[in-house]
């Protein structure tokens, strides 16, 4: 073997890049070290003179921003004084929470940035009510100090300022005083004039509850400076530095490339081409035919990398779409039902309309809510609640036409939407659902009570893009009317419908309703006469609520829609209590009669109710007092009710369980409650005017609940047919429009 083939063999052999590069580093550190030292220090001496020079201008930029944010507190109360509501405040503050809360700061009289606005009388006392949770202001000042300060607080920065507030334009009576909070650091954040200043790095050197005057503020932050334009020059000079170290390298980079340039480019540009195939999924196994005259052993290690990165990548090609398809569906599918989703019920719908290529579409939406699943969750249990979503998206799944898709939007609330539908079609589908979860047996997840579904349909003949958010309030309108007794569990949106929802957004009538609880004595009671069929005489009344508004009186079918959505009902029913018995000790309530008294459901287990029941037991010796609960109240807490009820009852009350026959209880709950008058609901009583199934039952059940003990009331009665019919079946009391109707009672 010949001396040259040996030495090509020795070659060969893979060996660390770092022996090839040895050579190249020391010539280059010998050239760069004497340059890198007289560099360094010129680079060193201009950036101290450039970083004192923008700290000068940073806490000059600080002090200009401070200056500015003193002349916007000054226009604020400027402005204050010139809004008449701000002047209402201070000369009668009996709303002042609310004005506070939901106009100081978003009526666009005050500049944005305030973080918060306070008004004080003459003497510096803040006005009183304001609301937990927001921005806290000093409780009083002093009217000799009102220099404008910064206070730390509980980790935050507040700059304060307090002004007088004048009366006239003179200002010649001073009526209080006006508060403004700024929050500094976010103030300074929103500012995008800052030129020297670094905004990140801005810290307040406080202690905890220190107040700095605001002349002091500007020298109490600290903060670092950003580069200005003198930096320039330093970039200048280093940049003729580094030119010169540039040829130098260069003259190296030259020797150093021709040396390496078949130790490490040919390989490398191999695994590069290597590389690049794969990201096209053409890459193969590297074999050793990429080596260059010299072997690298960095390089080689590199290969085997590739190649068993290359075998795994096989691998994970034959579960990839597996894996997207798990994925997608984990996306798109709701977890406990297994139907699909609102994120999948948004790409469907957008899908839909892709589909149709912009053209307008009819659709129909439908909107499913199970009824009182509030309650079967409170009575049964989450786990059972589970089932019965299950049960029900299983229903109405399988009722829907095949390729409609049912989804999930959250809750108990499910949809589906329909293209190219009509409304009798959409209603026929409809139909089919109520009718399918009725024939489902919840019994099976220990559910007693039968489980029902209401159904809202909105349709659009031409829908466009942006239909989908207007479908889904017509359906839930739609949705919640189908809820009304008598309604058939499905209704078909109409204009009326949302015309019957301007009483919960009605600011008139929503104000007439939270002054009511404020002030009881703007509640207006009607009383409607209860009959008794064995003395034909009057024996109590119903206490039916009204509010007088500035446009005549608000009747219970606005008022409750506002007083359910807001969870008012424990504060109305306080109001309601306190009017009747203001009502019963002015003598509106004629001698030897009495009164009935309606209490929701969350009242009737609500302490301050029951304490304010407790209020009326001396009048139990001179009237009649029937306390009626509808039974949709009971199925929640119904053994704090029970107590509750038999803690009354026992004081001489009467209770009464009405609307019967119309909620969601069954028989049990009547075996199960302390109750002494069952209140059929007017439904079932007007069907004793026809002739049929529907009369007998209602008989039967009359004459069932009669023999068990308790004494039945007919409401409704508007004829005196119907009259002699609930006398005849044993009805001890009735009530309606023929005997008399609900109206005021002189003193």
């Amino acid at each position: 073997m010949s001396v040259v083939s040996t030495l090509r063999r020795a070659l060969r052999l893979p060996r660390p890049i770092a022996r090839y590069a040895l050579l190249l580093l020391c010539v280059l550190v010998a050239a760069l070290g004497a340059l890198a030292i007289f560099v360094f220090h010129d680079v060193s001496r201009l950036k101290e003179q450039i970083a004192l020079s923008d700290q000068r201008l940073a806490r000059q930029e600080l002090a200009e921003m401070l200056a500015r944010l003193d002349g916007e507190a000054k226009g604020a109360a400027e402005a204050l004084m010139q809004w008449d509501e701000a002047r209402q405040q201070l000369e009668n503050p009996a709303y002042y929470a609310y004005w506070r809360s939901a106009r100081a700061l978003s009526a666009g009289m005050l500049p944005d940035t305030l973080d918060a606005v306070d008004l004080y009388d003459a003497s510096g006392r803040k006005l009183p009510a304001s609301s937990a949770g927001e921005a806290v202001m000093p409780g009083s000042i002093d009217p000799g100090n009102l220099q404008p300060f910064l206070g730390h607080e509980y980790g935050h920065d507040h700059l304060y300022f307090f002004y007088p507030f004048y009366q006239d334009a003179g200002r010649t009576r001073l009526i209080g005083y006006a508060g403004f909070k700024f929050d500094l650091l976010r103030h300074i954040a929103q500012q995008r004039k800052f030129r020297y200043l670094d905004l990140a790095s801005i810290r307040v050197a406080a202690r905890e509850g220190e107040r700095i005057p605001l002349h002091a503020v500007a020298t109490s932050l600290q903060f670092r400076s950003v580069p200005n334009p003198e930096t320039r020059a330093l970039a200048g000079l280093v940049a003729r530095s580094f030119y010169e170290i540039g040829a130098v390298i260069a003259v190296i980079s030259l020797i150093g490339y021709l040396a390496l340039v078949s130790v490490v480019t040919k390989p490398l540009r191999r695994l590069a081409d290597h590389i690049e195939a794969m990201g096209h999924g053409h890459g193969e196994m590297l074999d050793e035919s990429y080596r260059g005259v010299v072997a690298v052993a960095e390089l080689e290690k590199v290969r085997q990398s590739l190649n068993d990165y290359q075998r795994q990548l096989d691998d994970m090609h034959v579960s990839l779409e597996g894996k997207n398809q798990e994925l997608w569906t984990l996306a798109h599918r709701d977890p406990l039902t297994g139907i699909f989703n609102r994120r999948a019920f948004d790409d469907d719908w957008n899908a839909g309309r892709r589909a149709q290529h912009g053209a307008g579409v009819e659709v129909a939406f439908l909107l499913f809510d199970c009824d009182h699943f509030k309650a079967i969750n409170d009575t049964y249990g989450h786990q059972a609640g589970d089932q019965v979503l299950q049960g029900l998206a299983q229903s109405l799944h399988g009722a829907l036409r095949t390729g409609d898709r049912l989804y999930r939007l959250g809750g108990d609330e499910f949809a589906t939407v329909l293209f190219d539908t009509d409304v009798e079609r959409a209603r026929q589908v409809a139909e089919r659902c109520v009718e399918q979860v009725r024939h489902h047996d919840f019994a099976l997840y220990g559910v007693k009570e039968p489980v029902r579904i209401s159904v809202g349909i909105a349709h659009l003949a031409d829908a466009a893009d942006d239909a989908l958010k207007l479908l889904h309030r017509q359906a839930d309108l739609a949705m919640y009317y189908a809820k009304r007794p008598g309604q058939g569990k499905i209704a078909v949106y109409t204009p009326e419908m949302g015309a019957g929802q301007d009483a919960l957004v009605s600011n008139a009538e929503t104000s007439a309703i939270y002054e009511a609880m404020a002030d009881p004595d703007r509640l207006e009671m009607h009383y409607q006469p209860v009959l008794s069929l064995q003395t034909s005489r009057i024996e109590y009344y119903e206490a039916l609520v009204r509010i007088r508004g500035g446009y005549g009186l608000i009747m219970p079918g606005s008022i409750f829609p506002v007083v359910e959505l807001r969870g008012l009902e424990t504060e109305f029913d306080l109001a309601v209590l306190e009017r009747v018995r203001r009502d019963l000790e002015g003598g509106r309530i004629p001698a030897g009669a009495g009164v009935s008294l309606n209490v929701s459901g969350p009242g009737i287990v609500n302490a301050r109710v029951n304490d304010k029941l407790m209020q009326y037991a001396p009048l139990l010796s001179a009237y009649k007092l029937v306390l009626e609960v509808t039974e949709t109240s009971l199925i929640t807490q119904i053994a704090q009710a029970s107590a509750n009820l038999n803690r009354l009852r026992k004081e001489g009350f009467t209770i009464a369980l009405d609307d019967f026959g119309s909620g969601y209880s069954s028989l049990r709950y009547l075996a199960s409650m302390p109750v002494d008058l069952v209140k059929f609901d007017i439904s079932m009583v007007r069907s004793l005017e026809e002739s049929g199934r529907q009369a007998l039952f209602v008989e039967d059940l009359a004459r069932m609940i009669k023999d068990a003990g308790y004494r039945l009331v007919a409401e409704g009665i508007e004829t005196e047919a119907l009259l002699q019919r609930v006398t005849t079946l044993g009805f001890s009391h009735a009530q309606g429009f023929h005997i008399g109707r609900p109206a005021p009672l002189p003193a």
